[in-house]
């Protein structure tokens, strides 16, 4: 009997350490790209998981926040199952609907709120595809007022009004790779068209800060761009408007896209932390926002993504005035994220000048 149970005992440590050493190993190769692959924390959540002091000595709860994989999910999907896609659970347990069938035109047009922290970290491969930015989508073209020359007014040079930094300053878009730390690509880019058409548009003097925050440990972006955010507010005490300037992560081209003006336009949204002390003031200034793009430019904004705690409050407890907002997706195309530059300038012109 004893015999039995030593074979038992061997076996299942010989299968743990095949599984922690060679298995997981490739699979965490297999589900990054070589630029981000340090970003990928599946083989330190098992360990984790399985030797509880790993996580207590090396890392802390923000390195888990920035990172979405979870055991039980990933047994899941292995059988077929995205608890991210309600779809895709209903079309296998009810398969006589065939919904996945469904071509995607076909599909019911159902927004399932695809924003997570980690889509950022495990990037797509890289489609180095060109995509024409006025490709047809079958969207339908909004004629809108884009300027307002009422609201021009003169510029502060003094004092800025609106500060905007990256927390993933690498975040970018098509035709390049979804990671990127080329300035004219990514959401740096988008960030200098807001500020200059703030400023020649509008006279509101703004502040684009380039500051790489997630190249090195991407799980504590936070909190090194509080450090950048800190250094603002200790030099100008506080900014009518503070953005964290991201984008999403969504596969549907359609859903993250609007045409304003015989033009395509990457959509924007807000990501708030419910409990952070400042959440009252920072959701007012929000929906203010948010109010004036849906008068202004129906079906650009997306609304709200709240998060609890998120990671470190997306250090919106810094400011009454602090908010995250999303422009597009990494499947949109750089000029489309910039094209919304100019609409958000103007939805920002309203709330701050009228």
């Amino acid at each position: 009997m004893n015999g039995k149970n030593d074979f038992r005992l061997r076996a299942f440590v010989l299968m743990l350490s095949v599984l922690l050493i060679v298995i997981l190993p490739c699979v965490t190769r297999a589900n990054t790209n070589s630029s981000n692959a340090k970003r990928n924390m599946v083989y330190v959540q098992i360990l984790n998981y399985a030797m509880p002091v790993v996580k207590a000595t090396s890392f802390n709860e923000d390195d888990m926040a920035e990172n979405g994989f979870s055991i039980s999910q990933t047994a899941l999907q292995m059988i077929g199952l995205n608890l991210n896609s309600p779809i895709s659970v209903l079309g296998r347990e009810v398969a006589f609907l065939g919904l996945n069938d469904l071509s995607s035109k076909d599909k019911p047009n159902v927004d399932f709120n695809q924003f997570k922290l980690d889509d950022k970290q495990v990037s797509k491969e890289a489609d180095n595809s060109q995509p024409n930015s006025n490709e047809n989508l079958n969207l339908e073209n909004k004629v809108v007022n884009l300027y307002d020359p009422k609201l021009k007014k003169a510029i502060n040079t003094n004092k800025p009004e609106v500060l905007i930094y990256h927390t993933h300053t690498s975040e970018s878009y098509k035709p390049g790779n979804p990671i990127s730390t080329d300035n004219t690509q990514n959401v740096v880019a988008v960030g200098d068209v807001l500020v200059n058409e703030l400023q020649t548009n509008y006279g509101i003097s703004a502040i684009n800060d380039k500051t790489v925050h997630d190249k090195e440990a991407y799980t504590q972006s936070y909190a090194r761009s509080v450090v950048t955010l800190d250094k603002y507010l200790d030099k100008y005490k506080d900014f009518k408007l503070i953005i964290d300037l991201h984008r999403d992560s969504v596969d549907d081209k359609k859903a993250i896209t609007a045409k304003l003006n015989e033009e395509n336009v990457a959509k924007i949204s807000f990501v708030m932390a419910k409990k952070n002390p400042h959440f009252d003031k920072n959701m007012a200034l929000a929906n203010k926002m948010i109010q004036t793009s849906d008068k202004l430019f129906p079906g650009f904004c997306r609304g709200v993504i709240y998060y609890n705690y998120g990671t470190r409050y997306f250090n919106q407890d810094r400011s009454n005035n602090a908010v995250l907002i999303e422009v597009g997706a990494d499947i949109n195309t750089s000029d489309e994220a910039k094209a919304s530059a100019k609409y958000i300038a103007r939805i920002i012109a309203e709330c701050l000048n009228r």
